[in-house]
């Protein structure tokens, strides 16, 4: 017991650290966005691609920060943004599942090229994916009219129109607040760590892995990926991949699974709080990624080698794979 609440309070200040660092610089620069009014030349840019999901455009900030961050900011800024309470689960649903696909692209492609997968290729695979998907979800839900509940939020309250001094009242109740929510989240990642969670993934995934044939030394370190995040997963690839144990190709088709599809428990129970339908983002997310990552790989490796290499290889494995072959 001892040692367990040792190991949860290091990781509870080792995150809390690392994510407090990113997010604190993040919200100031989102409130100077705001006041010199860079926040509505971002919504005007991208508020076709909002129309064409079904959002709002007002929810193109959140998304942008958490394309730069982690979700962890984008819900505090998605906690100010006027019109979500109005949102339906719908909407959430897409919201969170978009946030999922592109949630740290940029920090997260740096990983997966060190790994292998170009940054150019990550970000281009997450980002159009996010879309497609998304799309493909509101022309269903406004189709079937499904979901078109108001959704429950569970955000910290947030003053639509504040003063400078009642903003920073409200980031310092956003950031405990979401000081509390990452003690729950590492002490309840901790305790399926003890159970074994990674065991039941690795043998529910198994015969899905296969089919995208991701050998065994790569399908471990999916499974890495999926319940601890790419972090966890890449740094894992990245050792592997340079000491020979797995295969180029068989780390792109992995890479490109894990980028889609990844930190499920904690980045899923995140997403929660904006109250979306826990089964799309989940499971048909998932059917989904499984589907898309089996077409892509079918496609590369119908390229020719060259095109190959260039678009999806990055140059530090890319040289390692001219020496291995």
């Amino acid at each position: 017991m001892v040692q367990f609440l040792k190991k949860v309070t290091s990781d509870i200040y080792v995150v809390s650290f690392e994510l407090f660092k990113i997010m604190i610089p993040t919200l100031i620069l989102v409130k100077i966005a705001e006041i010199y009014g860079l926040v509505q030349v971002l919504t005007n840019l991208f508020g076709p691609i909002m129309t064409m999901m079904g959002l709002p455009a007002e929810m193109a900030l959140a998304i942008t920060t958490t394309m730069l961050t982690n979700p962890y900011a984008g819900i505090i800024v998605l906690a100010s943004t006027p019109g979500i309470e109005e949102l339906t689960v719908a909407q959430t649903t897409i919201l969170a599942s978009f946030i999922l696909f592109t949630h740290s692209v940029i920090i997260e492609a740096a990983i997966s090229r060190q790994a292998g997968l170009s940054a150019g290729a990550t970000i281009i695979i997450r980002i159009l994916s996010g879309i497609l998907f998304c799309t493909l979800l509101n022309y269903f839900f406004s189709t079937f009219e499904l979901f078109d509940q108001i959704a429950v939020l569970n955000l910290p309250e947030m003053s639509m129109a504040p003063t400078l001094q009642q903003w920073i009242i409200d980031q310092i109740r956003g950031l405990i607040f979401i000081q509390f929510v990452i003690i729950i989240l590492i002490t309840f990642l901790e305790i399926l760590r003890l159970i074994g969670i990674e065991k039941i993934i690795r043998l529910l995934l198994s015969p899905f892995l296969k089919i995208l044939n991701i050998g065994q030394s790569a399908s471990t370190i999916v499974v890495v990926g999926l319940t601890l995040g790419l972090g966890f997963g890449g740094g894992l690839m990245i050792k592997d991949v340079k000491q020979g144990l797995v295969a180029p190709r068989s780390a792109v088709g992995a890479l490109i699974f894990i980028n889609l599809f990844h930190s499920l428990i904690e980045d899923t129970t995140i997403l929660l709080l904006i109250g979306p339908s826990l089964f799309t983002i989940l499971i048909v997310r998932g059917l989904f990624v499984f589907a898309l990552t089996f077409l892509l790989i079918k496609i590369f490796n119908n390229l020719p080698i060259d095109a190959y290499d260039r678009f999806l290889f990055s140059r530090s494995i890319h040289n390692l794979n001219k020496n291995q072959t």
